[in-house]
C-alpha cells in the first residue's frame, strides 16, 4: 500500500496533486468514463439537431428510425458510464481515505521526534474532516477533465454549425474558467481559517470529554464551559464567513456565467433569424448553449470551491505530516526480523534526577532471551518505560539495542527488535480479536497469548465484543486482554511495565507461572513491584537496594 508521507519541499498544492494521482489504475478508467458521460450528455442536441434537418424535415422514415435508434443508443452509453464513473469515484475516495488514515495513524503513533504522547483532540478532526475533504479532491481528476472535454466538444460542434459561436466559446470559455479560479482565492484561505478553528473547538471538546472526572474533581466546570464555549463562538464566526464568502462566489460566479451564456444564444437566435442557421442547427446551438452553461456552472460551484476546501485540508495534513515523516524500515541486516537470537537491550541512566539508578552507576543489559525483572519505585519505572517506548529522548535513560544506541535507528527499525507494553491499557472498540491481532501476530498465536495472560475465563469467544475502549470488561480484564496483545507479536524484546496491578492474586501466579514458556528463546524486561512475577525472572535488578546509600549521600 502506498502512503503519503510528507517531503520536506511539498507544497499543499504538490501534495494535493500527488494524492489526486495516486491510484492511476481507478481515476483514468473513471475519467474516460466521465468523459464518455458528459460529452455524451452535451451529444444530445447535435443529434436531435440531425435528426430534425435529415428526418423529420425531409419525411423519411428510415432517416427517423435511424436518428431515433443513434439516440437511444447514446442514452444507453451516457446512463452506464455514469453509472460506472460514479462507482469507481465512491471506491477512490475509500482507497484515498483509507490511505490518508492509515499514513496520520502511522505517524502520530511512531512519530520521529518529539515524545510518545496521547495526540490531541484536534487529530479526530483532521482524520475526519481533514481527511474527507482531501480525500473528495480526487474527483478533481475525473469530473473537472470530463466538464473541460465537454465544453471542448461543445465548442467543436458549434464550430461546424457557425464559425463565429464557435470561436466565441472557445475564446470566451477559458478566461470565463480563469476568473473563476481567481475569485476562488480569498475563498480557499477562509476555508482553511474555518478547517483550523472547527479542529481546535473539536480537540477541545474531545479533551473536555477524556478529562470530564478531572475537571469535576477540581470543580473547574465553570472555566471548562467558558473556553469550550469562546472556541465554539469562534468557530461559528469563522463558518459565517465562510458561507458568506462562497455564497458571494456563487453569485458573481452565476452571473459572468448567466452573462456569457446569454450572448452565445442571443448571436444563435440572431443567426437563426437571420437565415444563417437551419431549424435543426437552431435546435443543436439553443441545445449545446443550454448544456453549456450547467458545465460552467459545475466547476465554477462545484469543482472549484472542492479544489479550495482540498487545498486548505492539504495544507493541515501537510503539517501533521512534516511534523512527524513518515519512516520506513531501514536496509540493516542486523535490525531484520527473523535473526538468529534477539540483540542484547541496555539500560543507562544519563541524569541525576534517576537517583535510583545512578547511584548504581551502571548500565543494566538484558542478554539475548532473558528474562529481566526490574524492581523500582513509581517515579523510576515510568520513567525507565518512557525511555523504552521512545529511544529518541534520551535525556534521563539511554537505551542501546545491539551495542549500538538505540536513537540511531529509525522508529521502525527500533519496533521490529522491541514492543514496549505500558502500564496505561487502552483497548480499541471491537471484538477480542480485534485486539489481539496486530500486523505481527500469527492467527495460530492467538489461543496461545490468551492462555498465556490467563483470559480463558471470559475469552473463549474470541468474537465477543469489548465495548469502548474495553468498558465491557473489567478492569483486570482490560489488562489482561493487553498483555495477551503484547504476547501475540512474539516481539524478539518485549518490555512490561506493571502488567497485572488490577488482577486478582490468584491470577497473577497463573500468569506468573506461563511467562516463561511463552516467552522462550526471547527477551524480556519485566519492570514490576509484583513478588509473583519478579520470581518468575531469571534475575532481578532491585534499584530500591541503593535506597539506603542515597540517603546516606544525600545526608553528607
Amino acid at each position: 500500500m502506498r502512503l503519503f508521507g510528507g517531503k520536506s519541499r511539498d507544497t499543499p498544492g504538490r501534495f494535493l496533486a500527488r494524492v489526486v494521482f495516486s491510484i492511476p489504475r481507478i481515476t483514468i478508467p473513471a475519467m474516460m468514463l466521465a468523459i464518455v458521460w458528459q460529452v455524451g450528455e452535451s451529444a444530445v442536441p447535435v443529434v436531435t439537431g440531425l435528426a430534425i434537418d435529415r428526418a423529420v424535415a425531409t419525411g423519411s422514415t428510415g432517416q427517423l428510425l435511424l436518428w431515433i435508434g443513434v439516440l437511444a443508443a447514446l442514452y444507453v452509453a451516457l446512463t452506464a458510464a455514469a453509472r460506472l464513473t460514479n462507482r469507481l469515484n465512491v471506491y477512490a475516495l475509500q482507497v484515498l481515505q483509507h490511505r490518508l488514515r492509515a499514513t496520520l495513524s502511522r505517524q502520530v503513533l511512531h512519530p520521529i521526534r518529539g515524545t510518545v504522547r496521547a495526540p490531541g483532540g484536534d487529530v479526530v478532526s483532521t482524520m475526519t474532516n481533514d481527511v474527507g475533504r482531501l480525500a473528495n479532491g480526487g474527483l478533481l481528476a475525473t469530473l473537472p477533465i470530463s466538464r473541460i472535454a465537454s465544453i471542448g466538444f461543445i465548442a467543436s460542434s458549434l464550430l461546424a454549425a457557425h464559425r463565429l459561436l464557435g470561436v466565441l466559446v472557445l475564446v470566451g470559455a477559458p478566461p470565463v474558467v480563469w476568473l473563476m479560479g481567481m475569485l476562488s482565492k480569498r475563498l480557499s484561505h477562509s476555508t482553511r481559517v474555518y478547517q483550523g478553528l472547527l479542529a481546535a473547538a473539536i480537540g477541545r471538546a474531545t479533551d473536555l470529554v477524556a478529562g470530564y472526572r478531572v475537571i469535576k474533581g477540581i470543580h473547574a466546570e465553570t472555566e471548562a464551559t467558558r473556553r469550550y464555549e469562546q472556541a465554539s463562538q469562534e468557530t461559528l464566526d469563522g463558518a459565517k464567513r465562510n458561507a458568506g464568502l462562497l455564497g458571494r462566489f456563487q453569485i458573481v460566479s452565476g452571473v459572468v456565467n448567466g452573462v456569457f451564456v446569454a450572448a452565445v444564444t442571443g448571436l444563435a437566435g440572431w443567426f437563426a433569424v437571420d437565415g444563417r442557421l437551419s431549424i435543426g442547427g437552431l435546435i443543436t446551438t439553443v441545445g449545446l448553449t443550454q448544456a453549456l452553461l450547467p458545465q460552467i456552472q459545475a466547476i465554477a460551484s462545484t469543482s472549484i470551491p472542492n479544489l479550495a476546501s482540498a487545498h486548505a485540508s492539504a495544507a493541515r495534513i501537510l503539517d501533521a505530516l512534516d511534523n512527524t515523516r513518515a519512516v520506513e524500515p531501514g536496509p540493516d541486516e542486523r535490525m531484520r526480523p527473523g535473526s538468529a537470537k534477539p540483540p542484547t537491550l541496555d539500560v543507562s541512566a544519563l541524569d541525576a534526577c534517576l537517583l535510583d539508578i545512578c547511584v548504581s552507576g551502571a548500565t543494566h543489559r538484558v542478554e539475548p532471551g532473558e528474562l529481566v525483572g526490574i524492581r523500582a519505585d513509581n517515579r523510576t519505572a515510568a520513567c525507565i518505560a518512557d525511555a523504552l517506548l521512545n529511544p529518541d529522548d534520551d535525556r534521563y535513560v539511554a537505551i542501546g539495542l545491539g551495542g549500538h544506541p538505540a536513537k540511531e535507528l529509525t522508529p521502525a527499525e527500533y519496533r521490529l527488535q522491541v514492543t514496549v507494553a505500558p502500564h496505561r491499557t487502552t483497548l480499541f472498540t471491537g471484538t477480542i480479536r480485534d485486539n489481539l491481532t496486530t500486523p505481527t501476530s500469527a492467527p495460530d498465536q492467538l489461543n496461545t497469548a490468551v492462555e498465556a495472560a490467563a483470559c480463558e475465563d471470559f475469552a473463549t469467544d474470541l468474537d465477543s465484543l469489548v465495548g469502548e475502549n474495553g468498558n465491557r470488561l473489567s478492569g483486570g480484564q482490560r489488562q489482561r486482554v493487553a498483555l495477551a496483545r503484547a504476547f501475540a507479536t512474539d516481539a524478539p524484546i518485549l518490555v512490561l511495565h506493571d502488567p497485572t496491578t488490577a488482577v486478582d492474586s490468584v491470577t497473577e501466579q497463573a500468569i506468573a507461572d506461563r511467562l516463561r514458556g511463552i516467552r522462550e528463546g526471547r527477551s524480556t524486561l519485566l519492570i514490576a513491584s509484583s513478588p509473583a512475577l519478579l520470581g518468575c525472572c531469571d534475575r532481578v535488578i532491585d534499584l530500591h537496594a541503593d535506597k539506603p546509600a542515597l540517603d546516606k549521600a544525600a545526608a553528607l
